[in-house]
C-alpha cells in the first residue's frame, strides 16, 4: 500500500495528524494520535525505506530540537525506533533513501547550523559519514538522489545560498555549482522528475513561486 498512498505528518493543536490519499484529491485522516508518549513536531523530515514510513527528528519550538526515529507500516500504528539516535538533536535538516540506508543531513541544533552526514540501515544504529562536509553548514536546504548520487540544494548558511554539492558516498561532497542560475534561498522544495532536477520557490528574503530545472 506504501505505492499507493501519499502521507504527511503535521503539527496541529498538540497532536500529530497523518494523512492519506490516492489522489491527492480525496484525503483520508489515518490517525491524529501518531508517536504516543513524545511531543508533537514540525521541520522534521519524512522518508519511505525498508516497506515503512519513517519519520525522524523534527522541533518542539522554541529551538529545541529532536533525535528521535519513528516508522510505521499502515501510517496508523507508529513505533519508536529510538528516542537518542547518535546524530544531535534537530530540525531543517534534511533526509533522503540512498545506497539501501537512511541518511540524514544537515540542519539546525540549538541554533547551531550543521554540515555532518549520518546513516543507517535501521532506524536505531546511526554511523557519522562525515562530521564535517565540505559543504558550508547549513539549514532550509534541499537533498534529494539523482544519477546515482546524493546532492544538497541550496539552503541558509548566514545568507541564503544557491549552491548544489553531490557525493557517491557521503563522505566525499563536489560542488557542481556555487552559483545557480535561481536566487540563493531556503524552504524550497526539490525532486527528480522526467530525468531532471526541480526546485520550486522557496524564501530568499520574500517568498518565491518560481519553478526550476537541470539535468
Amino acid at each position: 500500500l506504501l505505492t499507493h498512498f501519499i502521507y504527511f505528518c503535521c503539527q496541529e493543536q498538540g497532536d500529530i495528524i497523518v494523512w492519506s490519499s490516492t489522489d491527492g484529491i480525496t484525503w483520508i485522516e489515518a490517525t491524529s494520535t501518531a508517536f504516543v508518549g513524545s511531543p508533537a513536531r514540525y521541520d522534521h523530515t519524512s522518508v519511505v525505506y525498508d516497506g515503512k514510513l519513517w519519520v525522524i527528528g523534527g522541533t518542539t519550538g522554541g529551538g529545541t530540537g529532536l533525535n528521535d526515529v519513528w516508522y510505521s507500516t499502515d501510517g496508523i500504528t507508529w513505533t519508536k525506533a529510538t528516542s537518542n539516535a547518535a546524530f544531535s538533536a534537530r530540525y531543517d535538516h534534511t533526509s533522503i533513501v540512498y545506497d539501501d540506508k537512511m541518511w540524514v543531513i544537515g540542519g539546525t541544533a540549538d541554533s547551531t547550523r550543521l554540515r555532518d552526514v549520518w546513516y543507517s540501515t535501521d532506524g536505531i544504529t546511526w554511523t557519522q559519514a562525515t562530521s564535517n562536509a565540505a559543504f558550508s553548514a547549513r539549514y532550509g536546504h534541499t537533498s534529494l538522489v539523482f544519477k546515482n548520487k546524493m546532492w544538497v540544494i541550496g539552503g541558509y548558511s548566514g545568507s541564503y545560498i544557491n549552491d548544489l554539492w553531490h557525493s557517491a558516498d557521503g563522505i566525499t561532497w563536489i560542488q557542481a555549482t556555487s552559483n545557480a542560475a535561481f536566487s540563493g534561498r531556503n524552504n524550497h522544495t526539490s525532486l527528480v522528475y522526467d530525468d531532471k532536477m526541480w526546485v520550486l520557490g522557496g524564501y530568499d528574503s520574500g517568498q518565491k513561486d518560481d519553478v526550476w530545472w537541470s539535468e
